[in-house]
């Protein structure tokens, strides 16, 4: 029979056990992009490789005057892949913007990995394609508005960038986080089953 001491021991060890799996649980729900979701039909990805059939992440930003909103739907960066984005531009009713001017930036790492200026956007919705990506790491989507229309002066939001940090849905980070929280749940455990054999 269990004395009261290892009883205790047993249920501490599960306690702290239980504790670093939900803190882990946590942090991992905190890896996301400061955009709202949304749910974006993607007409024809480009994507090139394996990484076309992985998952896609969709995100959404707005300009400050609420006027322009900016839905981006891409794959995850995977290394020596090439990445589709797809960007969809709505007003605040969520009806296509057309003739809409842009500049699209993608860097990872600091190094670019897409770069078009003055891309005239007819029906509201583009894909884009990058070069193949240096690694699996974070990719940063700069997106400046130069306004509606063809002819000068130009309406809309002009010289407005807007910034999007797409991170994969199970990064490295979040990677090493979950095999730390294994290897103390298993430390705890053995230490708890050495304690209760003393």
């Amino acid at each position: 029979m269990l004395s009261s001491s290892k009883i205790h021991t047993k249920k501490m060890s599960f306690t702290y056990g239980f504790s670093i799996v939900i803190v882990s649980l946590f942090l991992l729900s905190s890896f996301s992009v400061d955009v709202y979701a949304q749910e974006v039909i993607v007409p024809s990805p480009l994507s090139l490789g394996s990484n076309h059939l992985g998952s896609m992440i969709k995100m959404e930003t707005v300009s400050d005057d609420g006027s322009t909103w900016i839905l981006v739907t891409s794959t995850e960066p995977v290394e020596r892949e090439h990445m589709t984005i797809n960007v969809r531009f709505t007003d605040k009713n969520g009806q296509e913007l057309t003739d809409l001017n842009y500049d699209i930036l993608v860097t990872q790492n600091g190094q670019v990995v897409l770069d078009e200026t003055m891309v005239n956007q007819q029906i509201g919705i583009r894909d884009h394609l990058t070069n193949a990506l240096p690694s699996n790491d974070n990719v940063n989507i700069k997106i400046t508005l130069q306004g509606i229309g063809t002819n000068i002066p130009l309406t809309g939001p002009h010289g407005e960038s807007l910034e999007i940090n797409v991170v994969p849905e199970f990064g490295t980070i979040a990677m090493m986080i979950l095999i730390v929280s294994i290897m103390s749940i298993v430390a705890i455990s053995a230490k708890s089953k050495l304690s209760l054999k003393l």
